[in-house]
C-alpha cells in the first residue's frame, strides 16, 4: 500500500487513522519524521487499501498494540515506568 502511494508505512498508518476518524498523534524527535508525519492530509487511501489494512486489525495484533502502548505511553516522561498511570482498557469497534 505504501509503495502504491509513494508514502512511508508510517504515513499509510497515519492516513488510515485519519480516514477512520481516529485521533492521530505521531511521536518523533527527528525533524524529518515530524514533517513526514504531517503529510497524511493531502492524499487518501482508496476503499481497497482501507479494506486491506482493516483486515490486519486482528485480535492478536490488538493485543500486541495494547502491550506496546502500555510499555511506551509514559516512556521519556517523568512518569516513565509507572504503568499504573496508563489506561489499559482500550475501546475496539
Amino acid at each position: 500500500v505504501a509503495a502504491k502511494h509513494g508514502r512511508s508505512a508510517a504515513q499509510v498508518l497515519g492516513r488510515w487513522c485519519v480516514q477512520h476518524g481516529f485521533i492521530y498523534i505521531p511521536k518523533s524527535v527527528k525533524a524529518v519524521r515530524m514533517r513526514e508525519n504531517m503529510q497524511v492530509f493531502d492524499w487518501a487511501l482508496d476503499v481497497e487499501d482501507m479494506a486491506k489494512l482493516d483486515e490486519l486489525t486482528l485480535p492478536a495484533a490488538l493485543d500486541t498494540y495494547r502491550a506496546l502502548y502500555i510499555k511506551c505511553v509514559v516512556r521519556d516522561t517523568p512518569d516513565a515506568g509507572r504503568t499504573e498511570l496508563v489506561r489499559t482498557d482500550l475501546t475496539v469497534d
